[in-house]
């Protein structure tokens, strides 16, 4: 590896930092990332959308394209993994040099390996360093360990931030979209719009969630690539190595001016005089056991001698190397060796035992408050679901302030409040019979918590069209008088009040 070339600085560091250097990195190198993962990832998501319609599964495209997740990863790390040494590819010489790498590992990572939340630090092992199984199986042991916990939540997060991002696109066009259009409830959508959720609205939602893979996936694999040169750094010490490789490069610079010093030296002018000196070379001297112990010493205290020598090296303590494992706690406190008397400790013992029990016996009250309030909503929502379909003046008489039971002549009572001044009181009973009018057409009783914008749909179900826009009318009408305080002149008033619904048996 050409250390020299790297464009990263080189050191050790915390998890955080490492993670920040990734985002850096694709920051820098954002438009080759990006171009070549669009080169190769829009026809795939073309062509798994329409396999998905054309077997009649719309879904079907979403669940192809994150699972070959591992796949388009390959795409953000060719590229990173040569623009740190300053050389980023192009978006075509990203995808020819695809071949070159193996594809046994990426087999894996679409098999077994699919859930791995270490796929990000395990793919440049698997990709980058060219090595055997076994190896690999040797080495991910070294680099995963005091960084799995790290790896995994860098997973986690992304998916997080790729479901926000797929969320906040439909919560904005839900924004967008009309009060009346919306569903009623998120349980009438998911009971009655699910199942038949036409196929272009499947496709947008694949579309939707594309995009956010495409923001978040290049980001998580230059996060797990920094990681992966950091655990590196810290292993191998690249700093350090590439610190030597800086100094020695320096030093050959100042090469040929110390071989022209040396020449100089050696190359004297001829006057100076030779002198040859012969020094005699002293031979090393032997250490024998006569030597240290002063005196000669027999076979036998040799044997015995080289007997405690041999078993000396094989004491693990000396020789070799071995290795212990045991649980200790991060950040342990240091142990006082100076034992201090505390007093009263029975008095801390008794105090630490009651608020225990307080704590137990209040956490056995919220459980019991809990399961009286779902007693409570139970009998309510069951008395509720039980609402005979008749109550239909009672469920909406909350809506406005009129007597309980609607007036046989509507149109004459709602005249006279107007006339009296009382225009709020004639604008709710004509909303009142009108939705009574409503339910009667369309042969259903309204729900006990309907609507202005439900009623506004119900309108819309009506065959008769002038009966449909006369009924939007008198709803929006109501709805500018209760809300905004804008009343109709009479006029209008005497529009509304002529024919149905103000009279049941009139025309519209």
């Amino acid at each position: 590896m050409e250390l020299e070339r790297i464009s990263v600085v080189l050191r050790p560091r915390v998890t955080r930092e490492a993670i920040d250097l990734g985002a850096a990195m694709l920051r820098a190198n954002a438009s080759p990332v990006w171009s070549a993962w669009f080169a190769f990832t829009l026809p795939v998501f073309v062509l798994c959308n329409a396999l998905g319609v054309a077997l009649g599964w719309p879904w079907l495209g979403w669940l192809l394209m994150w699972w070959l997740k591992p796949l388009f990863d390959r795409l953000p790390l060719y590229v990173l993994s040569r623009a740190v040494f300053d050389r980023a590819p192009g978006w075509r010489e990203t995808l020819r040099g695809q071949r070159q790498w193996n594809w046994r590992s990426t087999l894996a990572g679409l098999s077994w390996l699919r859930i791995d939340s270490n796929r990000a630090l395990r793919l440049p092992l698997d990709l980058l360093e060219g090595s055997t199984r076994k190896q690999r199986s040797a080495r991910w042991k070294v680099l995963r360990r005091r960084l799995a916990g790290e790896t995994s939540l860098l997973t986690y997060f992304c998916l997080l931030f790729e479901l926000v991002l797929f969320l906040s696109v439909w919560l904005f066009a839900l924004l967008l979209i009309p009060h009346e259009w919306r569903p009623e409830s998120l349980t009438g959508l998911f009971r009655d719009g699910v199942r038949g959720v036409p196929t272009a609205w499947v496709l947008t939602g694949a579309a939707v969630a594309y995009l956010a893979m495409s923001v978040i996936e290049p980001l998580y694999v230059a996060c797990g690539f920094a990681l992966y040169l950091n655990r590196r750094t810290q292993l191998e010490a690249w700093d350090i190595d590439l610190a030597f490789r800086r100094l020695r490069a320096r030093l050959q610079g100042l090469g040929m001016l110390l071989g022209v010093l040396l020449c100089v030296g050696v190359f004297a002018p001829a006057a100076q005089a030779q002198v040859h000196v012969d020094v005699p070379i002293a031979k090393p001297a032997t250490v024998s056991l006569d030597t240290v112990f002063e005196g000669k010493t027999s076979d036998a205290e040799r044997q015995r001698l080289a007997q405690a020598a041999a078993q000396a090296y094989r004491d693990p303590r000396f020789g070799g190397e071995h290795t212990v494992r045991r649980w200790q706690f991060k950040y342990a406190p240091k142990p006082d060796t100076t034992p201090t008397a505390v007093p009263f400790t029975w008095f801390g013992r008794m105090l630490a035992g009651f608020f225990q029990l307080l704590l137990w016996l209040l956490l056995a009250a919220a459980l019991a408050g809990l399961l009286w309030l779902g007693w409570r909503w139970r009998g309510r929502w069951k008395a509720a679901n039980e609402e005979p379909a008749s109550a239909l003046s009672s469920s909406v008489s909350a809506i406005a302030d009129a007597p309980a039971a609607l007036p046989a002549d509507l149109a004459g009572a709602a005249r006279a409040l107007w006339q009296a001044q009382h225009r709020r009181e004639a604008l709710a009973l004509l909303y009142r019979g009108c939705v009574e009018q409503t339910a009667r057409e369309l042969q259903q009783p309204p729900a006990p918590d309907a609507t202005e914008a439900h009623w506004l749909r119900q309108a819309r179900a009506i065959a008769d069209p002038e009966r449909s826009r006369r009924v939007i009318r008198i709803v929006r009408t109501w709805q500018f008088a209760a809300y905004a305080g804008r009343y109709p002149d009479d006029a209008t008033v005497e529009q509304l009040l002529a024919g149905w619904p103000a009279q049941a048996g009139a025309s519209p």
